[in-house]
């Protein structure tokens, strides 16, 4: 795989966290499996863990969204993906 920032090829793995905002609402999903390359740092996920990602995303901002909007304020949850 070749990274699509620096064009490298040498990939290593690690872990990442990814900020997803919905509304007045910001996730941090931490502890996500990933591949970062060996020279910019730039993380990839395979599609599983994107998907998963993505549902934990879904489930844990569900019910936060209309709360944080009736409020009026912004909302930051952190939940690990492991």
């Amino acid at each position: 795989m070749n990274c699509l920032i620096c064009k490298h090829t040498h990939m290593k793995e690690g872990t990442t966290i990814l900020p997803i905002e919905r509304g007045n609402a910001i996730l941090l999903v931490t502890d996500i499996p990933a591949q970062i390359c060996a020279n910019c740092g730039e993380p990839y996920l395979d599609e599983d863990t994107a998907r998963d990602v993505q549902e934990l995303a879904n489930e844990t901002l569900a019910g936060e969204i209309s709360y944080a909007k009736a409020r009026g304020e912004r909302t930051v949850l952190v939940a690990p993906f492991a």
